[in-house]
């Protein structure tokens, strides 16, 4: 995660996209409350590190929303990996680039597509990655699904820490087999995003062997963001899928 700091006037490729994310961060945040209640938790590392590659699980088509609204609550603008199609597609497209986001070419050369990624984390904002790719369904609302090595090839290439970052509850504001949220302001829905207080490093010498611990360390913050938020809702919310 990254501090606030000045600026040059050569930085505008910088600041609009921050400017955009932290505009719309806050417009989501004021449209979302009458439907949910974000609770955030953690995060102690936020107010130290410079920049990081963050990793959440991804069960809802609502994650990279909730995710944008908790790291504007640290006060945090990161830009996100987004499929290329995505990023060059007419309605997608327009909102990806508007907010920095960071093109992969999915079947391109695995050597070179993190190198955007890479540049990035070294002129400062963080890089938001959700791993799994595509959205994990399981009854088991500890599990994550399988997930990519690139998150584990940025971070090593990039020298940078990994913080991981649970979202528990996205699933009942946003299903995986419907369109559109769920969003009725008679039943509010409880959403818990825990951020851990500790960031680690991954050395680079097995990609495999390195994402495991990544997904290993979210899945340990997964079930404690569950449990928490049990604790809110009752034993019922932990059975979401």
């Amino acid at each position: 995660m990254m501090a606030d700091r000045p600026h040059s006037p050569g930085d505008e490729r910088l600041i609009r996209p921050e400017l955009v994310l932290r505009v719309l961060a806050r417009l989501l945040r004021v449209l979302i409350a009458p439907f949910v209640r974000l609770e955030i938790r953690g995060g102690a590392c936020a107010t130290r590190l410079e920049t990081a590659v963050i990793v959440a699980n991804h069960r809802s088509m609502g994650d990279a929303i909730i995710g944008l609204v908790v790291l504007h609550h640290f006060g945090h603008y990161p830009r996100v990996l987004i499929a290329r199609e995505f990023v060059e597609a007419r309605w997608t497209g327009v909102f990806a680039r508007a907010g920095g986001s960071i093109p992969v070419d999915r079947g391109g050369d695995p050597v070179t597509a993190l190198d955007p990624a890479v540049e990035t984390l070294a002129a400062g904002p963080p890089i938001l990655v959700m791993p799994e790719g595509r959205l994990h369904r399981d009854d088991d609302p500890n599990t994550t699904g399988p997930a990519k090595t690139g998150v584990a090839r940025l971070a090593a290439r990039s020298a940078m820490p990994v913080v991981v970052a649970a979202l528990s509850g996205t699933a009942e504001v946003w299903p995986p087999d419907r369109r559109l949220p769920v969003l009725n302001p008679f039943r509010r829905r409880v959403v818990l995003c825990h951020v851990a207080d500790e960031e680690f490093f991954v050395d680079g010498a097995d990609p495999r062997a390195d994402t495991e611990h990544v997904m290993s360390e979210l899945r340990v913050l997964l079930r404690q963001a569950n449990e928490e938020r049990a604790e809110i809702t009752g034993p019922a919310a932990g059975r979401h899928r």
